[in-house]
């Protein structure tokens, strides 16, 4: 299962130094946690890192697929959105499985 970090990395990833600077030019306007001089000279490594730092990694998805939005970079926050709900799905199922299991067990005794 892709962390949250890999997956908010992938998506900027397929972004060009460009559209890159208009991402962390979305970010430090919209956001007060992060501030022009963090983002000045950011890659792509920094700009994830400092987004789950400040907002968590749910709330980091969530901003990242709103500014892809925003920059009409529709495809790229449609993929982040499927990936993040599959991990999320995979994430569940692997851990209530054992649960159920054990609950169970223990209920059948």
């Amino acid at each position: 299962m892709a962390s949250v970090k890999d997956l908010l990395m992938d998506s900027l990833m397929g972004l060009g130094n460009a559209d890159l600077e208009l991402f962390q030019w979305h970010l430090e306007k919209d956001h007060e946690c992060i501030s022009v001089s963090e983002m000045e000279n950011a890659n792509r490594l920094k700009t994830v890192n400092k987004m789950v730092t400040c907002f968590g990694p749910e709330e980091a998805v969530k901003i990242m697929v709103g500014i892809l939005r925003k920059m009409n970079q529709n495809d790229l926050a449609e993929q982040l959105e499927n990936k993040h709900k599959q991990a999320q799905t995979e994430g569940n199922t692997n851990t209530s499985v054992p649960v159920g299991a054990d609950t169970d067990q223990t209920s059948s005794k």
